[in-house]
């Protein structure tokens, strides 16, 4: 567990990724990655203190448990950075959550955020891969805001 957030840390992060995948491609439904970016948060870090830090992740970790379901997962993934596995959910659903936890980002902090959609036959570091890429394009973008990665092709089975 993360202490400043209360989070899974980014130690079991891998392994519940793969399991959720193949649980996922056993049972044949969807699965979404996100990965949210706290904007500027070194910024923020340094114009308050590192306590303040600690508490903006512990309040945001807090928040935003509390606006995904009971059985998706939430994740610090290191510094300002989480990772969210949204099982059984489709982009426009998974994209409404998104828009749910922005607005329930506190102290005024806004996130980036990169959305992919399982493609129904690639592993879990392929699929935070496209995830990463599409986080990417947010900050390129301007920040405070979320990008879909397409879905490529499916591949040939796990």
């Amino acid at each position: 567990m993360d202490a400043p957030t209360g989070a899974i840390d980014s130690s079991a992060w891998e392994e519940e990724l793969e399991r959720r995948v193949t649980a996922a491609y056993r049972g044949r439904y969807p699965l979404v990655i996100v990965l949210l970016d706290l904007d500027h948060f070194a910024a923020y870090n340094e114009q308050h203190g590192r306590p303040a830090g600690d508490q903006l992740l512990h309040d945001a970790g807090e928040a935003w448990r509390a606006h995904v379901r009971p059985h998706d997962l939430l994740v610090r993934y290191g510094d300002g950075q989480f990772g969210v596995i949204l099982s059984r959910v489709q982009l426009p659903a998974a994209e409404r959550i998104i828009t749910r936890l922005q607005q329930a980002t506190p102290s005024a902090q806004t996130f980036s955020a990169g959305l992919a959609l399982w493609n129904g036959s690639e592993d879990g570091q392929a699929l935070i891969a496209r995830a990463g890429e599409a986080l990417e394009a947010a900050k390129d973008a301007g920040r405070n805001q979320c990008v879909v990665h397409g879905i490529p092709a499916p591949s040939p089975a796990l």
